[in-house]
């Protein structure tokens, strides 16, 4: 750069990029924003149609300059929304409210990217005169502010130049000579001009005995987004966005971990976050309670980005399945009780009964009344009817041992609920098994407070835990609904979400009381199989916290209405369903923990068989088919055509 005189920038996805796929969604943005603001519910069509509205009176301003004064169509945003003025008749006070809002929305989504900050400082750096050229409605002291307000030093000496005002453009070539008259450029001296658009900032540059350079650093995605809910028109413009080269700035992508955390579990957890507290906001709820140890990240997200604007108190329980299960087995329905014992991987009959907190070898002569030969036995899937009678035959025992476990360390669950009225649990969620055995544990406290369960998902099974005492409701499903995104879930979707929201100091295998009396939570010992989980969840979280850094600023400012769109899940779904090669090889061989409290039975993700099973659909390969967790990335790692 140093062999120019003049170096000039555009300034729209070259300096500044945008946190959405393109231009025309920080409209749909904004009407979200107004959809929430009681003001502007005296204007219906406004606020039901700004998006729409808003081009059209742009396209009409453009039309009548030309109309009227001939020239280039080039306008200022005030020619705008007087346009929209006369359309909707508000007045002009409204009108520059109205500015005032599209501006503060640009502010918000506006960022320069890393590329464009090393180019423009070493432009600085040359010692090149630097002006700042833009085919823009905006004037030239708003567009200043916008580069200050992301962080470029624009000194006085920097002459920044709007279309809108000059009345001519780029686009034309209009704007160079214009620029080149006013700044008393000579012909003879080198001038190098920087842009994105191939017309306007290459070619008519050129065309003006100007240098170029593309700035390729940052682009849009122009294509439809078919909804018309705005809120979930944001939704998709962001998901869309993840995709864009700019993006790039927010996460390390050479980390294959941290692109999946920042591109699919991100903007899952922004919408099922946004849901939840709208609701709990909406609900008048008090406390909100996150459940170990899936929702320890979602409180972290919680805490960081949501709390200032709305906050809750709030509480971390520790427990688990196979805890809540021991603390809360108060009656004996057997529909249930598979879930103490089923799972892909078998356990041994000493396994089983830990998790009702019997000891084995109290009940030696009980096993072989049932056939079982020794504690160690693992039962097959033929002699699941054995396991249930030896749990019918020891019922009376695992009753009165919950019972005294209950009676033990109830406080500990208690304490939780006693200072709120209106209470929301807070997890992943599936089928509400920690809830369910808590409201029976709690009973009497239980039913003279409002509980509600604010999950992710629940599926069709969490019908039979619901009741009048009992209530709880899921995100993205909702009681098995809709049916094809439950499916989608339980083909890898539960496994993978497990993942990404591990917590790294085990699971709650228990509780005991310390020195003092207080009752505190035992945690697993983490195991070498863990601990490599741990190392991958840790990667996906931190692409997770980069993805809420990148929207922080919009979801700090803006209501959170605005990105409660079911739409977020659509590349975590994707994910799930049509994986990457990459992806696969990323994701596929991470063990998974197959059932509640078992730790040690670990199963891959997707696992690779021997090319013989691959190619002969042997019943080892069914038979894994059938065991895995993430069914697509299984089939497509397992395909006869292995070598695509």
């Amino acid at each position: 750069m140093k062999n120019y005189d003049v170096i000039s920038f555009d300034i729209f996805d070259t300096l500044l990029s945008r946190r959405l796929a393109k231009p025309q969604d920080v409209f749909s943005l904004m009407e979200s924003f107004l959809s929430t603001q009681k003001k502007w519910v005296n204007w219906p069509e406004l606020v039901d149609n700004f998006t729409v509205l808003r081009v059209k009176a742009e396209e009409t301003a453009r039309c009548n300059k030309v109309n009227r004064f001939g020239g280039e169509p080039e306008i200022l945003i005030h020619d705008i929304y007087a346009e929209l003025r006369n359309m909707l008749q508000f007045s002009e006070n409204e009108e520059y409210e109205l500015i005032d809002i599209e501006l503060m929305i640009e502010k918000l989504v506006l960022f320069k990217t890393k590329k464009a900050d090393s180019v423009f400082k070493e432009a600085i750096a040359s010692g090149a005169k630097i002006i700042i050229i833009s085919d823009m409605y905006w004037p030239s002291n708003i567009l200043k502010e916008m580069l200050l307000n992301c962080g470029y030093s624009i000194s006085d000496d920097i002459a920044v130049f709007s279309s809108g005002e000059e009345g001519v453009s780029k686009h034309t070539g209009e704007l160079y000579k214009l620029v080149r008259d006013k700044l008393k450029i000579p012909n003879n001296k080198s001038w190098l001009h920087f842009g994105d658009n191939q017309h306007s900032d290459i070619d008519k540059a050129k065309e003006n005995n100007i240098n170029t350079s593309l700035a390729d650093w940052s682009c849009n995605d122009y294509s439809n987004i078919d909804h018309w809910l705005t809120k979930d028109v944001v939704g998709v413009s962001i998901c869309k966005f993840l995709e864009l080269p700019q993006a790039k700035d927010f996460y390390n992508s050479d980390s294959p971990l941290e692109s999946i955390g920042f591109k699919y579990f991100g903007p899952l957890l922004l919408g099922y976050i946004s849901w939840f507290v709208k609701l709990a906001k909406d609900k008048s709820i008090e406390k909100l309670i996150f459940l170990a140890r899936d929702a320890h990240l979602i409180q972290k997200l919680y805490k960081k980005y949501f709390q200032n604007s709305y906050p809750f108190k709030q509480e971390y329980m520790y427990v688990s399945r196979a805890t809540a299960y021991k603390i809360g087995i108060t009656d004996w329905p057997m529909h249930r009780i598979w879930s103490f014992f089923g799972g892909k991987n078998k356990k041994s009959i000493a396994k089983i009964l830990s998790l009702f907190n019997l000891k084995e070898e109290s009940y030696l002569s009980e096993l072989k009344e049932v056939g079982f030969p020794s504690s160690s036995y693992i039962p097959n899937d033929d002699e699941f009817q054995r396991v249930h009678w030896l749990i019918n035959k020891l019922y009376e025992k695992i009753l009165k041992s919950s019972s005294a476990y209950r009676n033990e360390y109830i406080d500990y669950f208690s304490s939780m609920i006693s200072d709120s009225d209106k209470i929301a649990f807070i997890d992943v969620g599936w089928a509400g098994n920690i809830q369910t055995v808590l409201a029976r544990a709690l009973s009497s406290e239980w039913v003279n407070k409002e509980i509600c369960g604010f999950y992710l998902s629940t599926f069709d099974n969490a019908l039979l835990n619901k009741s009048e005492f009992n209530n709880m409701m899921g995100w993205l499903v909702n009681d098995g609904k809709p049916e094809n995104a439950m499916q989608t879930l339980l083909s890898g979707g539960v496994e993978l979400l497990e993942l990404a929201m591990a917590d790294n100091t085990g699971s709650t295998k228990g509780y005991m009381k310390d020195s003092s009396g207080c009752i505190v939570p035992i945690r697993e010992d983490v195991t070498d199989a863990e601990r490599a989980y741990l190392s991958s969840a840790i990667q996906i979280q931190d692409g997770i916290t980069q993805f809420f850094e990148y929207i922080s600023p919009l979801i700090k400012s803006l209501p959170i209405s605005c990105f409660n769109s079911i739409f977020l899940a659509d590349n975590f779904m994707r994910l799930i369903l049509a994986p990457s090669k990459v992806e696969i090889e990323t994701l596929a061989d991470i063990t998974h923990s197959e059932a509640a409290g078992d730790n040690d039975g670990r199963l891959s993700l997707a696992k690779k068989l021997k090319l013989k099973d691959r190619l002969f659909k042997t019943n080892t390969y069914y038979d894994e088919l059938n065991k895995s967790y993430w069914k697509q990335s299984f089939l497509i790692r397992n395909r006869r055509a292995f070598w695509k």
